[in-house]
């Protein structure tokens, strides 16, 4: 089977011809800690050396136009700061860029009071979706430079509870304002619900990508059970429909503690779950997803800390997990998250190597 096939197969419930493969390699973190001879090599040839398969994110071509805003950036080294402004006053955020992941983090969110909710209204009323046209050309291209090497993975956005959790709010402020002012969170929620649905549908309807993927980060360490149910489940099943009117399949990216929500889980109707992560960053193994969530294809299947190990102990792990699942189907095996930079090329291509005669 070529990449392609097999990870399709794998999606859809199929036989496969060995166990899937794909590690997180093909990004500049990892990169970033390897020698110049691996650091250099084009993702496909990084993947042919560790005979691993590829899911392939494709660019963003579609952005969003608020009307009744304009934006400011300014930055520092690695802090930005982004004042929005709005008829109603200012929003100020700021995100700091982690030196040694390089990715951006909120260290101060720009909704912090019962006026930003106002104010954060402006930014999604008679917001419209427009088409980069140039950066869809780009998209089309790399989709059809992927050909039979794997499968091609479209970032649609994050619903709006786990959006203000991580981006917008914060942990604690979204709680504390959906406690004291539930009027206005709650329409702030059905507006923001409304106009990623409308780009969803955009981009499944544009896009030629496999799979269209909601950017959850869904934990229990930040959202309880209750709130995943009466804020993420009924969002997440509108998108996940959308995406499947176009006749592409709908991914949730959970990287978090999710055990206790595969039940509900699984009756969204989505492909996958991508970042399944076993313990001790995540808490769950892949016989848990096989069977609390029989009808998606588990990605992931271990952690970063295992690929630290010697190849014996991660070999010793994978074959564990496996034994302990009803079957092979819908599991594609990973890192989970990223890769870690201390583990080097071969490592990983020696797990590539072993994973055909894997019982």
């Amino acid at each position: 089977m070529t990449s392609r096939e097999r990870l399709l197969a794998a999606y859809r419930g199929q036989e496969v011809d060995r166990l899937p493969y794909w590690a997180k390699v093909c990004n500049a973190n990892w990169r970033g800690g390897q020698p110049e001879r691996i650091a250099l090599l084009s993702d496909f040839e990084l993947l042919d050396f560790i005979h691993a398969d590829g899911l392939f994110h494709l660019p963003h071509f579609l952005r969003a136009v608020s009307p009744h805003v304009t934006v400011e950036q300014s930055g520092d080294g690695n802090v930005r700061t982004v004042v929005t402004h709005t008829p109603d006053g200012d929003l100020v955020a700021i995100w700091t860029t982690d030196p040694v992941t390089r990715s951006p983090h909120p260290t101060e969110f720009p909704l912090k009071t019962a006026e930003d909710i106002r104010r954060y209204r402006w930014l999604l009323k008679d917001a419209r979706i427009e088409v980069d046209e140039a950066a869809r050309e780009r998209m089309v291209e790399k989709h059809r430079r992927i050909g039979d090497r794997g499968i091609s993975v479209h970032g649609a956005g994050t619903s709006p509870l786990m959006d203000l959790v991580e981006h917008i709010a914060g942990p604690v402020n979204t709680t504390y304002l959906l406690m004291d002012h539930p009027d206005e969170m709650n329409e702030l929620i059905g507006l923001m619900h409304a106009n990623l649905l409308k780009r969803i549908r955009r981009m499944a309807e544009l896009s030629p990508a496999d799979v269209i993927a909601s950017t959850e980060n869904t934990s229990t360490t930040l959202i309880s059970p209750e709130q995943f149910e009466k804020y993420c489940y009924g969002h997440l099943c509108d998108y996940a429909q959308a995406v499947r009117g176009e006749g592409k399949m709908h991914e949730l990216h959970m990287c978090g503690h999710t055990r206790a929500l595969l039940e509900k889980i699984d009756a969204i109707p989505s492909s996958s779950i991508e970042a399944f992560t076993a313990p001790p960053l995540g808490n769950t193994r892949l016989v848990d997803g096989r069977t609390k969530a029989p009808s998606k294809t588990l990605i992931g299947g271990t952690n970063a800390m295992v690929w630290l190990e010697p190849v014996e102990k991660i070999r010793a792990f994978i074959e564990g997990e496996l034994a302990a699942c009803p079957d092979r189907r819908r599991i594609i095996l990973t890192t989970a998250g990223e890769a870690p930079q201390k583990c080097p090329a071969e490592t990983f291509r020696a797990i590539g190597e072993w994973l055909p005669t894997a019982r």
